[in-house]
């Protein structure tokens, strides 16, 4: 994870060849783990030696890696780079003016900012960040999504999940309460800001048993809605459900989603009901039996691949 956007310190002093520079690396990973400068040169429409000092530059600012003990002098993009292509493209499409460049959240696998849309109006700005020290372990979570794919890129397979949860939330946002998705770019996700605290961010003492109660029916009530609709969240829990300050409830982080035509959604979807069950009861004594929850949701699934 990074503390802060360092893409943001950087964009200022990028120029058009720079993104163009950046762009010919991104493109050319898909065929090269260390792009060979020569390439770079070649996209970008320069000669190597403006290609090699615009990248020194970019090096500078930890947009790119170089490495030369490879038998030719090579590059690849860095994460803060994907972040500069990303920005440059949202805000290309009018989509972002400005980016805040302190975090209002850290999951396991990204970073979520402020924005502001060129129309005043403020969103939820969030960049999947997967690899790194526990890349192995993020690639159990999100295998799924990358199983058949030959790139290793983890830059891309960032950009896989973002485009995952974006479509999630295009399917569920007209039918249940989960953010509402602006628009998805490489890794990063634009969407509604949310005015509210993750449960888990809340003290034992913040709730009631009845206030966390009817908290508890309001997210089974919308993730059966969700089941029937033929969709698993798969990684149900008091970090995924947001209390809104006008009251209600949003389910949020979908990049894990199954759906409920792949054999495995059965059991996933009995773990995120007894990981639910068993957060409401650890902290706040909400006392719900898994055995009177369950065939609410196992008819929903059943229904969803039209089985009953």
């Amino acid at each position: 994870m990074v503390s802060k956007l360092l893409a943001l310190e950087a964009y200022p002093n990028l120029r058009d060849l720079d993104f163009r520079i950046l762009r010919g690396v991104e493109l050319n990973m898909r065929h090269h783990r260390w792009v060979p400068l020569e390439d770079i040169a070649r996209f970008a429409r320069v000669d190597v030696e403006t290609a090699s000092f615009r990248l020194g530059k970019l090096d500078d600012l930890s947009l790119v890696r170089r490495r030369s003990d490879i038998g030719y002098i090579g590059y690849q993009l860095t994460i803060h780079g994907y972040d500069v292509l990303a920005i440059r493209a949202l805000a290309k499409k009018g989509v972002v003016e400005a980016i805040s460049t302190a975090q209002i959240g850290v999951g396991k696998d990204a970073d979520v900012y402020v924005g502001v849309t060129p129309a005043g109006e403020k969103v939820a700005v969030k960049f999947n960040r997967i690899g790194g020290r526990t890349a192995s372990r993020k690639a159990a979570y999100h295998g799924h999504v990358f199983q058949d794919k030959r790139h290793t890129s983890w830059l891309y397979v960032s950009r896989l999940i973002a485009k995952k949860e974006y479509e999630a939330l295009t399917l569920l946002s007209p039918i249940a309460r989960v953010p509402r998705p602006i628009a998805w770019n490489r890794h990063v996700i634009v969407m509604e800001f949310i005015d509210g605290t993750e449960l888990a961010e809340l003290r034992d003492t913040d709730l009631s048993m009845e206030e966390a109660r009817e908290i508890l029916d309001t997210v089974l009530d919308e993730y059966l809605k969700i089941v029937r609709f033929g969709i698993v969240h798969s990684d149900m829990s008091e970090f995924n459900v947001v209390l809104t300050h006008d009251g209600g409830i949003l389910i949020i982080d979908w990049a894990q989603y199954v759906t409920t035509d792949r054999p495995e959604s059965y059991e996933l979807l009995k773990r995120d009901i007894i990981v639910l069950l068993n957060a409401f009861r650890r902290r706040w004594r909400v006392e719900k039996r898994f055995e009177d929850v369950w065939p609410d949701f196992e008819r929903a699934w059943l229904e969803s691949r039209g089985e009953v």
